[in-house]
């Protein structure tokens, strides 16, 4: 029977020991010259007793080792071995009797109070970037003095470095520990432990404790070992064997992205994460070589943040002689100008982008809301409930399929709706006078009212059945769709145009291929509204039960109120959106601040407004750009804006996620590990400035330069003599100490917390 112990350090393993730590209530043996108090700790080992040494009245800790197995034997001696090799190291916990011939076996070590780093960071959950590095620094040291003795910790983790009076870190727990001249592997600790030390034929390496240190410097940051997650340790607590627990641990890492926590964290310069980086890499080969190596790192670090601000200055001053040479050169006068002017161009450029996305993604945030609205009404158990009772009715089911071709909707005769067919006129009577279809209508009443402020404001929320029936209807003004059947619509179909037949007429062939919606979302193709003639969009989503189509939910609002980005200068800089989808609608343009300026004057936008369009015929990128040809300039209105422009285009994206889980894959297609996916709408912003506007001010300071040349003579012989000065000073008083690593350490003390968990496996 043979035992390995690959030891873990999950949530539930420290709340395991912490159990097991409480049920010893008497010692396992008595030791002569030592009264055994209290029970410290239960580990994989044996437990971990405080005493009192009898003749000195020194407070110590015991540790027995209960197991008394051959390999628990050995371990024994190993780690008793490494302790007396490191007896007068001073960052290593202190040996000071041992029980060979005991039963069980027995070691006595210095008791340390403040317990130990883990102890520190399940208080403080993580340590701040200076107190963090002081203690790494430390660490590293130490780590350098047991490699310079041949000794390999093989098992550096928060646990094994106690604390002493001083709050200076002490290594211990030698269990794992290997000389250099060893080729026996050694377990250490999950996300403590380097991927290639989770191999039981490993050979012994120095880069596993380098691996080790990185590690316990990326928790203390950021409170946290690397790589360590819920999902990975479920995965390698599900495996039987150790074989295959480790491979999946070294699996795991070599394919998971570089940890980047660490580099968020305020206080965390660029030296230092870079420090982590290469501790903790996962390829052996691109890790620090040795502890010596990290020191160095370290020294090299604190040097060049000595320095900095002689370095800041060496950076800064030659870039400004360097601005002022090229401000204030008459010489270069014209090719400063040009200069000015592309640079200024471009930070336009990139400007118009940014606020063309920004405006794009507030339009495609508060679309979300739209589309959230939807699903979440054919979601709601209580509307379904009510649906699927009025579909189900055989007799409803039967007066709907005779009103559901679009060709029999009621026509309108001197203000009164007229059926032309009596069977259709009175299945629609039947229907409207339902008590089951009337149920539906307060689920569309709560969201159109929106007392509560819980829903986006609408212009219309409607229902259809399966044939495209709008069997349940509200309206911002009077219901007129009066169970007209609207299967042709976009919003319904899914397609990218209203269907007609040879006369032009909406229709649906007659074998009814046509069908619902099947994805999710779906924006209609734009709409006049035939209040003040702006563009209109439906929201639509399928009503899935059982998981079958049985109908679509649906809303409309104004589309051109989604862009609400603004700023302080309308008349040399704003947005406008397009329509970018094909068809006949195709450069629409949905909202422009003359739009919005005449509907604000008249309450109503021309017609001959509402319908410009712009040329897509080119590409983005040509129709964009430098020379920006704006359609509204082209009407008597817009006089204002016939000039020349820039633009940058964005399109609006929506960034989905599902809203249940009752939705099937087939129709809401996932992308990503988190289950959202970017649906394009083919909605185009586009950020426009004026040209002139944006180049008015290289031309002022082109006037200036001439004179402001002596000045500029003046003020960079100035600057060059400060600069000259500051650098001799500061040189001056640097001092040749930079690299040198400082600190104390306090006397000898003894952490009771020893609570490693270790995995074991009998064959």
């Amino acid at each position: 029977m043979t035992s390995d112990h690959t030891q873990h350090q999950s949530d539930d393993a420290r709340k395991k020991a912490r159990s097991l730590s409480i049920a010893p209530t008497r010692p396992p043996a008595e030791i002569p010259g030592y009264s055994l108090e209290n029970f410290l700790g239960q580990g994989a080992y044996g437990e971990v007793w405080s005493a009192t040494d009898q003749k000195t009245g020194k407070k110590v800790a015991v540790k027995f080792y209960t197991q008394q197995t051959a390999d628990d034997v050995q371990m024994l001696a190993q780690e008793v071995e490494k302790l007396l090799a490191l007896s007068t190291d001073r960052y290593v916990v202190q040996l000071l009797d041992v029980g060979w011939n005991s039963t069980p076996p027995f070691y006595v070590m210095d008791f340390l109070e403040h317990g130990s780093l883990e102890d520190r960071l399940q208080r403080e959950v993580r340590l701040s970037p200076n107190d963090a590095v002081e203690m790494f620094e430390e660490l590293s040291q130490g780590l350098m003095n047991l490699h310079g003795k041949g000794i390999l910790h093989c098992d550096l983790k928060p646990a094994n470095v106690l604390l002493d009076q001083d709050s200076k870190p002490r290594v211990a727990d030698f269990g794992q520990s290997r000389l250099s001249t060893e080729d026996t592997g050694a377990l250490g600790t999950l996300y403590y432990m380097a991927p290639e030390q989770a191999d039981l034929d490993a050979v012994p390496d120095a880069r596993w404790d380098v691996y080790g240190l990185g590690a316990m410097l990326y928790c203390m940051l950021t409170g946290s070992p690397p790589f360590r997650s819920s999902k990975l340790t479920e995965k390698i607590e599900s495996s039987e064997r150790i074989g295959q627990r480790l491979e999946a641990y070294r699996k795991a890492l070599s394919s998971a992205p570089t940890p980047t926590a660490h580099r968020t964290i305020a206080g965390v310069d660029r030296a230092l994460a870079d420090i982590v980086d290469r501790c903790i890499a996962v390829d052996p080969k691109n890790r620090f070589h040795s502890v010596q190596s990290v020191v160095q790192a370290l020294n090299d670090r604190r040097s060049l943040q000595q320095k900095r601000p002689l370095m800041l200055l060496g950076i800064i001053g030659p870039l400004l002689l360097l601005g002022v040479m090229t401000l204030f050169g008459g010489w270069a006068f014209q090719q400063a100008t040009t200069d000015t002017t592309e640079a200024v161009i471009a930070k336009a450029d990139e400007s118009n982008l940014f606020k063309a996305r920004l405006a794009a993604r507030s339009a495609a945030d508060r679309m979300q809301d739209y589309f959230s609205a939807v699903e979440q009404l054919t979601h709601d158990d209580r509307f379904r409930a009510a649906y699927t009772a009025f579909i189900n009715d055989e007799e409803l089911k039967q007066a709907r399929q005779q009103i559901s071709n679009p060709l029999t909707n009621t026509v309108v005769v001197d203000g009164e709706r007229v059926e032309s067919d009596p069977v259709v006129a009175k299945a629609r009577e039947t229907l409207m006078k339902a008590q089951l279809r009337l149920a539906l209508e307060p689920f569309l009443k709560k969201r159109m009212d929106n007392v509560d402020q819980e829903y986006p404001a609408a212009s219309s929320w409607f229902v259809s059945d399966l044939w495209g029936n709008q069997v349940a209807s509200v309206f911002t003004d009077a219901n007129r769709t009066q169970l007209n059947n609207y299967a042709y619509r976009t919003y319904f179909t899914g397609k990218d145009f209203d269907l007609k037949d040879e006369k032009g007429r909406y229709f649906v062939s007659a074998n009814r291929a046509e069908r619902p919606i099947t994805k999710l979302p779906h924006l209609s193709a734009i709409f006049l509204s035939q209040a003040n003639n702006k563009w209109k969009v439906a929201f639509s989503a399928p009503i899935i039960i059982d998981k079958e189509i049985k109908g679509v939910v649906a809303m409309t609002e104004v589309l051109g109120d989604f862009v609400d980005f603004d700023f302080a200068d309308g008349s040399h800089q704003y947005v406008m959106m397009v329509d970018g989808r094909t068809g006949s609608f195709t450069g629409t343009i949905l909202e422009h601040p003359l739009l919005a300026k005449l509907e604000a004057e008249t309450g109503v936008i021309p017609q001959s407004l509402s319908r410009k369009q712009m040329s897509f015929e080119k590409d983005l990128d040509e129709i964009a750009g430098l020379n920006f040809i704006d359609p509204m300039g082209d009407e008597p209105q817009g006089t204002e804006y016939r000039r020349r422009s820039m633009a940058a285009p964005a399109e609006v994206v929506l960034k989905r996620k599902p809203a249940t889980t009752q939705q099937s894959t087939e129709l809401m297609p996932i992308e990503g590990e988190d289950g959202t996916y970017e649906i394009a709408t083919g909605l185009k912003v586009f950020a426009v400035e004026d040209y002139a506007n944006v180049i008015g001010p290289v031309n002022t300071l082109s006037q200036r330069l001439w004179s402001l040349l002596v000045i500029a003579l003046l003020s960079l012989l100035a600057l060059t003599l400060t600069m000259w000065w500051l650098v001799t000073r500061t040189l001056g008083r640097s001092t040749t100490n930079a690299n040198r690593i400082s600190g104390t350490v306090g006397p000898n003390t003894w952490s009771p917390d020893d609570k490693t968990i270790s995995y074991q496996e009998n064959n």
